[in-house]
């Protein structure tokens, strides 16, 4: 019987979503070797360090999944177990903020077992994408019909998990959390005028961050210094070239020597302790530079591919509740994805996210497959819904 419904399953899987997101899985532990290779021997005296690492949550998200494919979509929907990881999530936040000895870097966002880090606040963002799913699902035909005593605890829920990731410091992170949120809620059916009064809420304090760095420089409150510095390069980086726009500055050396088809891979100049995390924030840059424009299309069509591909799925599905899973996975990766691009050509204040399967992470990268899996395990149930009994 099981296996009969494995089998069913199976057949229904949504291959024009896993193929690419095996691609970059793929690609990403190649680049990930390559970019790495100088700072792992230089801090680990192991060219493979990080390689090693990178293949070995690549394999464990591609089995998680394919694992979560095939679950009962009922899991995804059980509130109380969702609402238990949440409080875990902020139970674990509230102790990298507030345990001495727990910063790295000077940022508290990781717990750490053996060698091993991982980031709640990676796992936070899923979880408050099933949560809230399931929440304006629920109340989505009177959404608007006391809308503050229907959503005041979801919304209180998503404040506070924005606000301690946020402090901890991570602005990138928190900037995705509330995006995400920001979507759904917009999705859920209320009224226009909410919509508009959040997005131009969103402009007025970009803006007024940008005139008060402007005008007081980096003493702003809430804002570390090197937070400061990132904004200060996003409005000139070539006014500082040895200090705050020391990484956009270098990140465009590397996207301008590889021109069109690159230098080659292994051949990159920038990784050899010029770009500070080229395995990482700057990954792209440095496929930039190895493998040219060519190179950095083939990863940019790959992946904004996937996230297409997500929204279809989105549009097809029936279920409000997968629908709204989509629609909130769809947005991390897009808003992740276009941080980094955004961070990296200069477009953007640099925030420190990775960009999805192919940057090193191990937490990023057991999130964002086991997120593909999620998508795939709505579409199969929906392609299940739909066919005659």
């Amino acid at each position: 019987m099981i296996k009969n419904a494995i089998k069913k399953k199976f057949s229904y899987m949504d291959w024009r979503l896993l193929i690419p997101y095996i691609i970059l899985s793929g690609f990403g532990i190649l680049m990930v070797y390559s970019s790495s290779s100088y700072r792992a021997m230089t801090d680990y005296n192991n060219s493979e360090h990080f390689f090693y690492r990178q293949m070995l949550f690549a394999v464990l998200g591609l089995f998680g999944a394919l694992f979560v494919s095939f679950l009962s979509k009922r899991l995804f929907k059980n509130e109380k177990l969702l609402m238990f990881v949440l409080y875990i999530l902020f139970g674990i936040l509230a102790y990298l903020l507030l345990w001495p000895g727990t910063a790295t870097k000077g940022a508290r966002g990781w717990i750490y077992f053996g060698s091993f880090g991982l980031q709640p606040a990676e796992f936070m963002k899923l979880n408050l994408i099933l949560y809230l799913s399931l929440i304006i699902s629920k109340h989505q035909s009177h959404i608007n019909d006391g809308f503050y005593d229907t959503m005041k605890k979801p919304l209180l829920l998503t404040a506070a998990a924005v606000a301690m990731v946020f402090v901890q410091p991570d602005l990138g992170g928190a900037a995705i959390i509330a995006f995400i949120c920001l979507v759904l809620f917009l999705h859920s059916g209320v009224k226009v005028k909410y919509g508009v009064m959040i997005f131009g809420a969103i402009g007025v304090i970009y803006g007024l961050i940008i005139v008060m760095v402007k005008t007081f420089g980096s003493s702003i409150p809430f804002f570390h210094s090197y937070q400061m510095e990132r904004i200060t390069s996003f409005i000139d980086p070539f006014a500082d070239i040895q200090d705050s726009g020391y990484q956009v500055v270098n990140s465009y050396y590397a996207l301008s020597r590889g021109g069109l088809f690159g230098v080659g891979i292994g051949e990159s100049i920038q990784k050899s302790g010029y770009l500070p995390e080229p395995h990482t924030d700057f990954i792209l840059s440095i496929i930039g530079e190895e493998l040219g424009l060519v190179g950095v299309a083939f990863v940019l069509v790959l992946f904004f591919y996937m996230v297409y591909r997500i929204f279809k799925d989105a549009i097809k599905i029936k279920d409000p509740f997968a629908q709204l899973v989509c629609i909130g996975i769809g947005t991390m990766f897009l808003v992740q994805g276009v941080i980094n691009v955004g961070g990296a050509t200069g477009l953007m204040p640099l925030t420190g996210v990775t960009f999805p399967f192919v940057s090193y992470g191990g937490s990023s990268l057991l999130v964002s497959a086991v997120s593909i899996g999620i998508v795939n395990n709505m579409y199969i149930n929906d392609q299940i819904s739909k066919q005659p009994k």
